[in-house]
């Protein structure tokens, strides 16, 4: 399990980071900000960044505090045993459901713009086998494909947005501010959805060498995730206004059709921006898939995760065609975002931290008394 080539550096965890965090959630975060808070869209992402690269710096504290552990380790040590092994499966159901949902989110998306008459089964098991092969490879092998996918799969979207720019009007962010305090207040949280795969940092520290450079590879994600976050969104709505964007499943999909890109051979630019992106969430479900397998070896006792990875394979595909249509997935991934990532992100590694904080304070008390 803990093999030599099983190793890392900080900026390849950057690269995974961004490339597994990208992926679904942007595709229709433009819709559900225009419908919850329309014009204050923008002020929303910007705070829910703020408040998650707050969230993501704990949890950076927490894996340099534990070196060499991941969140099973953690919790032993932190709590005791027993808790460690549950709250390790827990992570593992966690991480489990997402590589379920993102899955059939694949298959939708692959089937709604690329392979209109193919199967959703056959594109579903095509794809897992994919991933399989990868997770087998290990970690280092993951790595090094995210560095060189997160290029692929980012810039020409991004380049396609700007494109867009002559045909955008601003006045959609007009006025700003009206919308009620609650109503923010209970937005922001819906922004983490977005972020929901960041926790695999609590896991893949395990397997940094340069753990120093954890926190930059924390931050340099975080920022850079929220900044793409935040163009795909302002040109989408900008672009379609906030009553359109609310009414479309995938606004960031649709702006990519509609853009014509001069100068071009491509006829069908959006398939090749869409393949292009689909890399990303490739790596998303290729990551937690790897971490899933990873946890289960752990708390297994098991010296190596290469057949786990092909024993819930089945299990997998099985579990991401119950959804009967994408509106039933993305309504479990809202549940799943309010519920357990909330849970999984935020909750249990700020306890924990504040735990072993609590247990180094007692025990340097302790020093000083005796």
């Amino acid at each position: 399990m803990d093999r030599n080539n099983d190793v890392i550096m900080s900026s390849q965890l950057y690269s995974i980071l961004v490339t597994t965090v990208i992926g679904i959630g942007i595709l229709s975060m433009p819709r559900a900000l225009a419908e919850n808070v329309g014009p204050d869209s923008l002020i929303v992402l910007v705070l829910g960044s703020v408040l998650f690269l707050i969230i993501a710096l704990l949890i950076q504290r927490l894996v340099t505090k534990f070196p060499n552990k991941t969140i099973i380790e953690m919790s032993a040590n932190v709590l005791f045993k027993p808790m460690g092994t549950i709250i390790g499966f827990g992570y593992f159901l966690h991480l489990l459901i997402s590589t379920v949902l993102v899955v059939r989110a694949f298959g939708e998306i692959t089937k709604n713009f690329l392979l209109l008459n193919t199967p959703i089964e056959v594109i579903i098991i095509s794809f897992l086998i994919t991933v399989v092969y990868s997770v087998r490879s290990g970690i280092e092998s993951i790595a090094r494909l995210a560095v060189i996918i997160l290029p692929m799969s980012i810039f020409p979207a991004l380049f396609v947005m700007l494109v867009a720019i002559p045909d955008l009007d601003f006045t959609y962010f007009l006025p700003i501010l009206k919308t009620p305090l609650p109503k923010i207040i209970k937005t922001v949280p819906q922004i983490f959805f977005s972020f929901i795969g960041f926790e695999i940092i609590l896991q893949l520290g395990f397997f940094v060498k340069d753990r120093k450079n954890i926190k930059k590879a924390a931050i340099k994600s975080i920022l850079f995730i929220s900044s793409v976050y935040f163009v795909f969104t302002a040109i989408t709505i900008a672009r379609f206004g906030i009553a359109e964007t609310k009414i479309l499943t995938w606004p960031v999909v649709t702006l990519f059709k509609s853009v014509d890109v001069p100068g071009t051979l491509l006829e069908n630019v959006e398939a090749v921006i869409m393949a292009t992106w689909l890399l990303s969430i490739f790596m998303s479900v290729a990551v937690s898939y790897y971490v899933a397998t990873f946890l289960l070896s752990r708390i297994l006792k098991s010296k190596e995760h290469n057949y786990l990875a092909l024993f819930i394979l089945p299990l997998v595909y099985i579990l991401s065609l119950i959804p009967k249509n994408i509106v039933e997935v993305y309504e479990f991934l809202d549940k799943f975002a309010n519920i357990v990532s909330i849970t999984m992100i935020f909750i249990i590694p700020i306890f924990l931290l504040f735990i072993s904080f609590l247990k180094r304070k007692s025990k340097k008390g302790m020093k000083r008394n005796g």
